[in-house]
């Protein structure tokens, strides 16, 4: 077990497990945090880090000029501090520099916040500029060939959830039978930082729903697993594993690039067995708002529906003006 005696970071460690306890986000969030303030740990120490001082140093005692040269790591082509897959040539994107320094900069401020220093050396460093621009949305054409592709049961549906609720991955992988009314036709989902939202379902998605019940329910006839976890509502997932487990996150993401990539959507030449297409869950979530958008629906029903606490949250990352938009603007304007 690792102590004080034989992790001379030790105390490192555990101002970073108590940051992260206390956080009030999400799992992926607060994996996110581990991540981060662990390369940051790691680069403060590492060999090819050149330091003025001699020692160890631990996380509470950096200093502005620290976390600067930091940033200019990330910037940089080699991040040699980082665990083996995050090793990446290139320079990291101001979006993900700007991810990683909010996370330094919520540590930084917790820790002022309970005394553990007195000043916050991440408080005068200022994120990367970042330029919005539109991500991948599909055509109406595109989504059908992606919900009529072959594949299991359980791809079909967890296409047509992401594509109808437009709900994010671990909302739906997170969903019940008991927050799915098939009287009233909604669904409860349960968001970031665990804020309710309730929106109707679709009718295509309510066929398709009737008829995964119904299959999942003769699944668990031959799956003693899968009878289990239906036996519980707290454990009666939408979505499970043949073990009888919530679906993960990251499968639920390659299962929807191949089947977008066997129905011939923006597949990637060279992207890999988990990477054929670059349709990903988020890009069905950007489709919903942008076609929906095109077609004249307000952007405030659309940010509801998406779950954002403002809408210039959907206005900057997904009300990205088309060409026809533009111009029916203009051609509107009557005076």
């Amino acid at each position: 077990m690792t102590s004080a005696t034989t992790d001379p970071f030790y105390a490192s460690r555990l101002l970073i497990a108590e940051f992260v306890g206390q956080a009030d986000v999400t799992a992926a969030t607060r994996t996110k945090y581990r991540a981060h303030l662990g390369e940051l740990l790691a680069w403060l120490n590492h060999p090819n880090t050149s330091r003025r001082e001699a020692g160890l140093l631990q996380i509470a005692d950096v200093s502005p000029a620290d976390l600067h040269r930091y940033m200019a790591y990330l910037r940089g082509g080699d991040r040699f501090a980082a665990i083996e897959h995050h090793r990446v040539r290139g320079e990291l994107s101001p979006s993900a520099r700007k991810n990683i320094l909010s996370s330094i900069h919520s540590f930084y401020r917790y820790l002022s916040a309970v005394r553990v220093i007195v000043v916050d050396p991440s408080a005068l460093i200022k994120p990367p500029r970042v330029q919005h621009r539109p991500g991948l949305a599909l055509t109406a054409d595109e989504v059908r060939r992606i919900l009529d592709a072959h594949g299991t049961p359980r791809e079909r549906i967890q296409a047509y959830l992401l594509t109808y609720t437009a709900a994010r991955t671990d909302e739906i992988r997170r969903l019940r039978w008991q927050d799915i009314d098939f009287a009233k036709a909604t669904i409860t989902i349960s968001g970031k930082y665990d804020k309710i939202r309730h929106i109707d379902i679709h009718p295509r998605l309510m066929t398709e729903l009737r008829r995964w019940y119904i299959w999942q329910d003769e699944e668990a006839n031959r799956n003693a697993a899968i009878r289990a976890a239906k036996a519980h509502s707290e454990q009666d997932y939408v979505l499970l594993t043949s073990t009888g487990q919530p679906v993960p996150t990251g499968l639920i993401a390659r299962q929807l690039k191949n089947r977008a990539a066997r129905a011939g959507v923006h597949v990637r030449e060279n992207g890999g067995r988990d990477n054929r297409s670059a349709v990903s869950p988020h890009a069905l979530r950007r489709t919903f708002a942008t076609l929906l958008l095109d077609q004249g629906h307000h952007i405030d029903a659309i940010a509801d529906v998406l779950g954002h606490a403002s809408v210039d949250t959907t206005r900057r990352h997904y009300a990205f003006a088309s060409t026809a938009r533009r111009r029916d603007t203009i051609h509107a304007y009557n005076v």
